[in-house]
C-alpha cells in the first residue's frame, strides 16, 4: 500500500485513488480541480486553506488502508 505523505504533489496523491477526493473535500480542499493543483504539495495547499496537513494526512491514510 502506498502512503501519502504531506510533501507530495496533489496530483500524485490523487493518482494512487481517487476516492480521496472526498476527503479532500470534507477537509474544505478543493484544489483537485485548480490548474496549479499539479504543481502543488498537500502540505502547500494546506497551509493556504488553514487545514491542519496532519488530521488531513492521516485520514487520507486510515481510507487507504481499508
Amino acid at each position: 500500500m502506498q502512503k501519502i505523505e504531506k510533501e507530495m504533489l496533489i496530483m500524485d496523491a490523487l493518482g494512487i485513488d481517487s476516492g480521496l477526493i472526498p476527503i479532500m473535500q470534507e477537509h474544505g480542499l478543493q484544489c483537485f480541480g485548480c490548474p496549479s493543483a499539479r504543481g502543488k504539495s498537500l502540505e502547500m495547499a494546506a497551509l493556504h486553506h488553514n487545514v491542519d496537513i496532519d488530521e488531513l494526512i492521516n485520514d487520507m491514510n486510515a481510507f487507504l488502508e481499508k
